[in-house]
């Protein structure tokens, strides 16, 4: 098994640990704020999400996610920027921006993002994987530190170290880091949309894969590729190209939605771990911080957007199938 795989499925077990908490609290809002303290698991998602108060866990989601007290279990969060300015008891799994970790963790820490900083505060308990553009070490990782970065400092310890440094300009770096964040809350943002206004379709295509999600995942594979093809015939010739870009954008659109489907199903199989109940929201938020993270494992993240996307895009062309009628409507009867 190479060492792709092997973080892959760790990451995965991770994630899948039951939270030592006993209930649930979900906020969500442009400003979310956690004041008074809870043994329970929290869901947070908002434009800026700030705990002051002790949890006994936290996933979160948003543009700024600030940590100021103390949280028993694991820190799940993706956003633009992420502070944890306080101590951790279980694992720290972070997808951002900029992450600034300057406290302790009790196990491990996943960290991914383009500016990472591990500050003098900061202690590991067992072993921390860091990708980014810019990584600085100032804490202590008492396990194995694995770094793989364009930049890397190394002003504090740990037991052992893996280092890989990539080549990548700078400028485009920063772009490209800019460009993923704000697409990625946009597309969050897109998915609460349609959770919202239509959720009888949305539910259709949950429906649909979680049955039989391996043929959803093939038939969405072909069909992304007999798709390409179609709409590139077409667009050879000047009398199909008006089709081949309405085409187009009808593919676009489905590419583009795929994974927030794939996302709320996995936010519910993640919550049934769990022994809870959430909400349509809730599910999507939980599953879309989880492929967050996953999408930004070096290579491995490629192959999970692609399977992610090829079983969302399946699903999507059951439905439409199932609904064809509706969607083309049916011929009127001749009149007599």
């Amino acid at each position: 098994m190479n060492k792709s795989a092997v973080v892959l499925i760790l990451v995965l077990i991770l994630i899948a640990l039951p939270l030592p908490a006993l209930a649930l609290v979900t906020r969500s809002g442009g400003t979310v704020r956690i004041d008074q303290a809870t043994d329970d698991d929290v869901f947070a998602t908002g434009g800026t999400v700030t705990v002051d108060a002790p949890v006994g866990s936290l996933i979160a989601a948003g543009g700024q996610i600030t940590v100021n007290a103390p949280v028993k279990g694991d820190v799940i969060a993706t956003g633009g920027q992420i502070t944890i300015n306080s101590d951790v008891g279980g694992k720290v799994v972070a997808a951002g921006g900029s992450i600034l970790l300057n406290g302790k963790v009790g196990t491990n820490a996943v960290l991914a993002g383009g500016t990472i900083d591990l500050g003098t505060l900061a202690s590991i308990g067992r072993d921390a994987m860091v990708s980014g553009g810019s990584v600085t070490n100032a804490g202590n990782v008492a396990g194995k530190l694995s770094v793989k970065a364009n930049t890397f400092e190394n002003r504090g310890s740990a037991g052992t170290m893996e280092l890989e440094l990539r080549e990548r300009s700078i400028l485009g770096g920063t772009i490209l880091s800019i460009f993923g964040i704000l697409f990625t809350i946009g597309l969050f943002i897109l998915g609460l949309i349609l959770i919202r206004i239509a959720p009888e379709r949305y539910h259709a295509v949950e429906a649909e894969l979680v049955q039989s999600f391996i043929v959803k995942g093939i038939v969405g594979f072909v069909g992304l590729i007999a798709g390409f093809i179609v709409i590139l015939l077409l667009a050879i010739s000047l009398v199909g190209l008006p089709l081949a870009i309405g085409i187009g954008l009808l593919y676009l659109a489905a590419v583009l939605v795929s994974t927030l489907f794939v996302a709320s199903v996995l936010g519910r199989k993640a919550a049934l771990l769990l022994k809870h109940r959430v909400s349509d929201y809730v599910a999507f938020t939980i599953g879309f911080v989880i492929l967050a993270i996953l999408f930004r494992i070096p290579i491995l993240g490629t192959g999970i957007l692609v399977i992610a996307v090829c079983l969302g895009f399946g699903a999507i062309l059951y439905v439409g199938w199932k609904n064809r009628t509706c969607i083309c409507g049916s011929a009127s009867p001749p009149a007599a």
